[in-house]
C-alpha cells in the first residue's frame, strides 16, 4: 500500500513531461542546444540513432531473437539510405518511402506528394464527399522530372520527413515534406531546379512564379525564375513549391509562405496535474531561422493557446476545414480526461450486486478464447477485466480464479522455451520490433501493434497488482512490449527498437498500417483500442513505479482521447456537406470512412470505437449522437452499446440489457453489468472536469464528485 501511495503521489507531481523529436543527423538529446539532459524528469520521442540489436532481457521472462517464416516481415526498409541498420519508425504518414519501388501519395495536410514513376508529383486537390466517405483524391498539379529513380530517405522528425529521389534524367531532388506546411522544398544535385505542370502565368516575378492551375492558385519561389511554355526553371540549387490556401491575402501569404526550408521538427507534451491538462507544442525549425505558414487542423484550432499570428485563408481537409497562423511553434492544449487506474468501489444494491456475481460466474463459465497475437491477446484483455470487477464488487473467489486463469497465459506469452512454443514474442533484426507469434491481421508487418499489445500490457498490470512478484519476474518483457509501440528512447534506453512507431505528433494520433501500402496514406479504425493502449501504458508505468513511462502515457492518453472524441466520433466537428453520418469508422491522411475492414453493418463502424470495455472507457463522454446512428435494437454486439448509452441514461442502459442483448465476445458480461449499475449510482463521467490520474469525476456538471480507482 506505501508502494502505492507513492507510485500516485508522483504522478500527481508529474507537471513537465516532455516528448521531444529531432531529425536523426541532429545532436544526440543530450547533446542538442536547448535539450533537457536525459533521467531528468522527461519523456522523449527522439529520431536519434537505435541501432539493430536484440534486446536484452532481465528477470524470468523470455523473447526469441529469430521469427518464423509466417511471423517475419514481407517487406524490408529497403529505401532506408543513410538510416540503415537503424531501427525506424513504421506506422507513419511516410512509411511508405521506406518499403519501394518509390512511394504511394504521402499526405502532408494540405499537400501530398508521391515519387511515381512519372516524376515527382505534387497534388492539393479539393475534397469529393458523399454518404459515407469523404475523400480528397491526388490529382497532380505540378511535377518535378519526367521519371523518377529510386528514392531513399535522408532523415526526418516528430512531423517531417526528407527523401531523396533520383531523376531519370540524371541527377536527384532532396524533398522536404512537413505536415501542415502549405509548402514543398526542392533541393536539386546533378539537375536544373524545375517544375512542370499546365498552368497559367498571373503575374510572376524573378523570385515567385504566381500560377493558375486549373482554377487554384500556387506559387513557386526561387531565384531567376523563368517559365516557358509548361516549366518554371530557376538558378541556384533550390526550389519550394506552396499551395496558395483559398481567402488568403496576398501581401500576408506571400511573406508567410517561404522557401527557407524546415530542417528541424519537435514534439513535446507536459502535463498539468494541478490544471487536469496537457499541452502539446509542435516546433519546427527552419534553416535561417524565424516563422513561417501552419496550416491547422480542426483538433488544433480548439485548442490552440494565444501566440502564433492569424494568418488569412483555408484548406480543405477530410478530417475538417484548415485554418493557418504563422510561428514558429504551435501549442495546443488539451483536458486530461480523467483516467481510473481501475474499476471503483461502488456502493450497489443488494439486487445489482447480485447480477454483477451472476454474470461474473458466466464469464468464468465461457470457454478461453483463443487466438494469436489479437484474439489471444484479447482473451488476456477479458480475464484482466473480469478480475477488476470482482475485486470492485468484493467478489474474492471469482477474482482468484480470473487471476488463477491469467497468469499462466501471460507467462506462455512473456517466455519462449523454443522452436515448437506456439505463444512468444521475437525480435525483428530487419526493422526493430517484437513480433507476436503467431501474428495476426498483418501483425508481423507491423499493423496494429497499439491496439494487440495495450490488451497484453493492461492484463500485465492487472495482475502485478495483485501479486508484485509479476511484474519482477516478467517486467522485463512486458516494458519492451510498451517500447515497441510506444517509443523506446521515451520510456527507456534503445534497445534495438525505434523511437517511436504508432503515434503522430502531428495529427494527434496514432495509425495501424505498418508500411502503409495505400494511395489514401495510413489510416486507423479503432480509435478505441488507440486511446486503451495508452491507458495500458499508464497503468503500467504505475505498477512499475516509472514516472517516465506514466507520464509519456498520460500525455499520450490525452491526447488519442481527444482527437479520437473529434476526427472518429464526430464531436465539435462540422462534417463535410454531403458526409450523412456523424461518427466515422476508418480515418484515413486522405479520407474518412463510413466503414471498416470487417463489417459494412452501422453498429460495426460504430462498435470498433466502444471496444474495449474498461476503467479508462469513460473520456468518450455522453452518448446521445452515438446511438442515433444504430437504434435501439443493434443486431451485434448490443453489450457495448448498452455500455455506451449508460453514458447518457443508465436506467435505459439496464432495461436494454436485461431484455438480452447480442455480446461482443471479448467483453466480460461482469463488466457491462457493473459499468451501467455503477454509472447508475455515480451519474454520468465528466470528463472534462479536472481529476488528478487515477481518478474521475462524476455526477452533476456544476457539483460533480471525484471518484478514485482502488489504490489511488
Amino acid at each position: 500500500m506505501n508502494r502505492r501511495i507513492r507510485t500516485m503521489t508522483a504522478i500527481a507531481a508529474l507537471t513537465a513531461l516532455t516528448a521531444c523529436t529531432s531529425t536523426p543527423d541532429a545532436a544526440p538529446p543530450d547533446q542538442a542546444p536547448g535539450a533537457p539532459p536525459p533521467n531528468a524528469g522527461t519523456v522523449m520521442e527522439d529520431a536519434a540513432a537505435s541501432p539493430l540489436t536484440t534486446p536484452v532481457v532481465n528477470g524470468r521472462g523470455s523473447i526469441a531473437g529469430k521469427l518464423p517464416a509466417g511471423s517475419a516481415p514481407a517487406k524490408a526498409p529497403t529505401q532506408a539510405g543513410d538510416l540503415t541498420g537503424q531501427a525506424v519508425p513504421t506506422n507513419q504518414w511516410w512509411s511508405s518511402a521506406l518499403t519501394g519501388p518509390r512511394t504511394q501519395p504521402i499526405w502532408t495536410h494540405p499537400l501530398a506528394v508521391q515519387a511515381a514513376a512519372g516524376g515527382l508529383q505534387i497534388s492539393g486537390a479539393s475534397l469529393t464527399a458523399s454518404a459515407n466517405a469523404v475523400i480528397t483524391p491526388f490529382v497532380p498539379s505540378l511535377t518535378v522530372g519526367a521519371a523518377t529513380g529510386p528514392v531513399t530517405v535522408v532523415g526526418y522528425g516528430a512531423f517531417h520527413v526528407v527523401l531523396r529521389v533520383g531523376l531519370a534524367g540524371g541527377g536527384r531532388v532532396d524533398v522536404t515534406l512537413a505536415q501542415g506546411s502549405p509548402v514543398v522544398w526542392l533541393r536539386f544535385d546533378g539537375a536544373a531546379p524545375t517544375v512542370n505542370g499546365t498552368f497559367r502565368d498571373v503575374g510572376s516575378s524573378p523570385t515567385r512564379a504566381r500560377l493558375d492551375i486549373a482554377g487554384g492558385r500556387w506559387d513557386v519561389l526561387g531565384t531567376d525564375l523563368a517559365l516557358t511554355g509548361t516549366t518554371v526553371t530557376g538558378s541556384g540549387r533550390q526550389l519550394a513549391v506552396a499551395r496558395v490556401p483559398a481567402g488568403a491575402d496576398r501581401a500576408s501569404w506571400e511573406k508567410a509562405s517561404t522557401g527557407d526550408p524546415i530542417v528541424r521538427t519537435t514534439a513535446t507534451m507536459a502535463y498539468d496535474a494541478a490544471a487536469g491538462t496537457v499541452t502539446q507544442t509542435l516546433t519546427a525549425r527552419r534553416a535561417a531561422g524565424g516563422a513561417g505558414a501552419w496550416a491547422l487542423l480542426p483538433h488544433h484550432r480548439a485548442g490552440l493557446v494565444a501566440g502564433p499570428q492569424p494568418l488569412a485563408g483555408s484548406y480543405p481537409d477530410a478530417r475538417g476545414t484548415m485554418s493557418l497562423v504563422t510561428a514558429d511553434a504551435v501549442q495546443v492544449r488539451t483536458t486530461m480526461p480523467g483516467l481510473l487506474t481501475a474499476m471503483p468501489k461502488v456502493p450497489l444494491s443488494q439486487a445489482a450486486n447480485k447480477a454483477v456475481r451472476a454474470d461474473l460466474n458466466r464469464d468464468l463459465a465461457d470457454p478461453p478464447g483463443a487466438g494469436g497475437s489479437y484474439f489471444g491477446l484479447k482473451e488476456l484483455g477479458r480475464l484482466a477485466t473480469i478480475a477488476e470487477v470482482a475485486n470492485a464488487s468484493g467478489a474474492a473467489t471469482q477474482r482468484t480464479a480470473a487471476l488463477d486463469r491469467l497468469r499462466p497465459q501471460l507467462v506462455d506469452w512473456l517466455t519462449y522455451t523454443g522452436p515448437s512454443d506456439g505463444r512468444y514474442f521475437g525480435y525483428d533484426p530487419v526493422w526493430g520490433g517484437l513480433i507476436a507469434v503467431p501474428a495476426e491481421f498483418g501483425a508481423q508487418d507491423y499493423n496494429d501493434h497499439h491496439f494487440q499489445y495495450g490488451y497484453l500490457v493492461r492484463a500485465a498490470a492487472v495482475l502485478a497488482t495483485a501479486d508484485p512478484t509479476f511484474a519482477r519476474d516478467y517486467g522485463d518483457v512486458v516494458d519492451l512490449i510498451v517500447r515497441d509501440y510506444a517509443g523506446s528512447l521515451a520510456i527507456g534506453p534503445a534497445s534495438g527498437l525505434p523511437p517511436y512507431r504508432a503515434f503522430n505528433a502531428y495529427l494527434g494520433s496514432s495509425a495501424a498500417s505498418g508500411f502503409a501500402p495505400f494511395a489514401d496514406g495510413n489510416n486507423q479504425e479503432s480509435s478505441s483500442e488507440a486511446v486503451a493502449a495508452w491507458e495500458a501504458v499508464v497503468r503500467w508505468g504505475v505498477v512499475r513505479d516509472n514516472a517516465e513511462m506514466t507520464g509519456y502515457g498520460i500525455t499520450h492518453y490525452a491526447l488519442e482521447a481527444a482527437t479520437a472524441r473529434m476526427y472518429w466520433l464526430g464531436e465539435g466537428l462540422t462534417r463535410e456537406a454531403g458526409y450523412a453520418h456523424t461518427t466515422a469508422g476508418i480515418v484515413w491522411d486522405a479520407k474518412i470512412d463510413f466503414a471498416t475492414w470487417f463489417d459494412p453493418k452501422p453498429e460495426s463502424v460504430l462498435g470498433i470505437q466502444l471496444l474495449p470495455l474498461t476503467a479508462g472507457a469513460f473520456y468518450r463522454g455522453p452518448s446521445a449522437a452515438r446511438q442515433k446512428e444504430v437504434g435501439d435494437k443493434p443486431t451485434v454486439w448490443g453489450d457495448l452499446f448498452a455500455a455506451d448509452l449508460a453514458l447518457s441514461d443508465p436506467e435505459a442502459a439496464r432495461r436494454r440489457l436485461d431484455a438480452g442483448v447480442p455480446r461482443e465476445e471479448s467483453t466480460s458480461r461482469a463488466m457491462v453489468r457493473y459499468w451501467i449499475e455503477a454509472l447508475a449510482v455515480l451519474g454520468p463521467p465528466q470528463p472534462k472536469a479536472a481529476a488528478p490520474v487515477g481518478s474521475l469525476a462524476f455526477g452533476p456538471v456544476d457539483a460533480p464528485r471525484i471518484v478514485r480507482a482502488p489504490g489511488g
